[in-house]
């Protein structure tokens, strides 16, 4: 029977956390002119030689739409509305994309655990039928065989939803259309290593946050505020100087002027004048006593984000420390686990032991695969989220192998560099 084409169409993203970015980002650009409008002329281009010190000019053939004050203004504005409004909310949308697609990762790599342990399972039971079928074996055994392989055949089925729903929310904040469904052909791998000590990314978190900036700015604007209260009750003296100068030639009410003749006068004035609000019923004093309390204000405004952003940040940085080495522990989980499974397994088929020891040891090795994911798969996460919360991007790359002699190293208590080899693919 033919198969039936799907109505729906899959798309493999072949694609890195990073690479998310790129289809996200509202400022991506085709580099090829598709129509030009230009029709300034441009003088002295045909002159262009690299001998010559003449430059080209285009003459500017556009009229005037506003004012160099008003574009100020607006290009200040915009530029307010990239830092605190549409550029935050794209760095926090990078984030969620780089969240989802791990998931989706982590989803299809549950998924290849589970169809391995019901692949091993499978085997068990057809084993434990064997055995029993020759007289060798027990009732018992099968059904704990069978038990191990419905075990396996829910944790697929609750895997398979998971993905379901990680694909749907990737494509939702990538913008698909709804018969596009992503695929992930990727596995799940440490991204990199966090090349900042604590303090570092704690400065340099202050300095990506704009909402600090702007308290400062609002401490500035108050105490100046609080100042010119002040000073609007204060005497203020002024002196006032008026020079002026005038040239005459000719005579006035002659009828017949001699126009030699001629005249000047200089004058100068000094003037003081002085001004002073004995008593304004307190107004100044007031407004001023507000705008200090103000600025006040403000200075524990700025203490107290100063506080929670470095709560945020060492949160952050002690969960990564965590889940790097919940990483290594994970690791050498998984590589004892395949072997124990291995050694009841020889043991099983010689007779030594019974179905319920591999049973366990299957049991033990799916549950420590799927941590030793989940593992990862949190790393990656918090290391994505320090990022966005520092503003930089310190990420060393993982790009090292798996090899047999630097296995031996995940023993070690101290987790340098080193001890990443081997959790850079597993």
């Amino acid at each position: 029977m033919p198969l039936q084409p799907s109505s729906h169409f899959y798309i493999l993203l072949k694609i890195t956390s990073a690479e998310i970015i790129r289809l996200i980002s509202p400022n991506s650009v085709i580099n090829k002119t598709i129509f030009n409008s230009e029709t300034r002329f441009c003088k002295n281009c045909d002159e262009i030689s690299y001998l010559s010190k003449k430059i080209p000019t285009i003459e500017n053939s556009f009229s005037q739409v506003m004012s160099p004050e008003t574009a100020y203004q607006i290009t200040s504005m915009l530029e307010g509305v990239v830092q605190r409004g549409t550029g935050k909310g794209l760095r926090d949308l990078n984030l969620e994309a780089k969240k989802r697609y791990f998931n989706l990762q982590k989803a299809n790599e549950e998924i290849e655990v589970a169809k391995k342990s019901i692949e091993s399972s499978s085997i068990g039971l057809r084993d434990a039928k064997i055995r029993f079928e020759s007289g060798i074996g027990t009732k018992l055994e099968v059904l704990e065989a069978k038990t191990q392989l419905a075990r396996d055949q829910q944790l697929l089925n609750i895997k398979v939803g998971d993905q379901k729903i990680g694909q749907r929310s990737l494509a939702e904040i990538l913008n698909f259309p709804e018969d596009v469904t992503p695929l992930i052909g990727s596995k799940t791998q440490v991204t990199g290593i966090w090349d900042l000590s604590l303090e570092d990314s704690i400065i340099a978190a202050y300095d990506a946050r704009e909402e600090l900036d702007s308290i400062l700015l609002d401490i500035s604007i108050n105490n100046s505020n609080a100042n010119a209260a002040l000073a609007s009750s204060q005497p203020k003296v002024s002196i006032v100087n008026t020079t002026t100068s005038s040239f005459y030639q000719g005579e006035l009410n002659q009828s017949s002027p001699n126009m030699n003749t001629e005249s000047s006068s200089l004058s100068n004035t000094i003037g003081l004048n002085a001004t002073w609000f004995i008593f304004d019923g307190g107004n100044s004093r007031s407004l001023y006593n507000y705008n200090k309390s103000k600025a006040k204000e403000a200075k524990l405004n700025f203490a107290s984000s100063r506080a929670q952003i470095r709560k945020e940040v060492e949160t952050v940085f002690f969960k990564l420390e965590s889940a790097k080495l919940n990483i290594s522990a994970s690791y050498a989980e998984v590589l004892s686990a395949r072997e124990s499974l291995r050694l009841a397994k020889l043991r099983y088929k010689s007779g030594i032991t019974t179905q319920r020891e591999v049973v366990n040891n299957q049991r033990d090795l799916t549950d420590s695969e799927v941590r030793y994911i989940i593992s990862v798969t949190s790393y990656n996460t918090l290391l994505a989220d320090l990022s966005r919360q520092t503003g930089l991007d310190n990420i060393k790359p993982c790009d090292i192998k798996v090899n047999q002699q630097n296995q031996s190293d995940i023993d070690s208590k101290s987790l340098y560099e080193s001890n990443l080899i081997p959790l850079c693919q597993l």
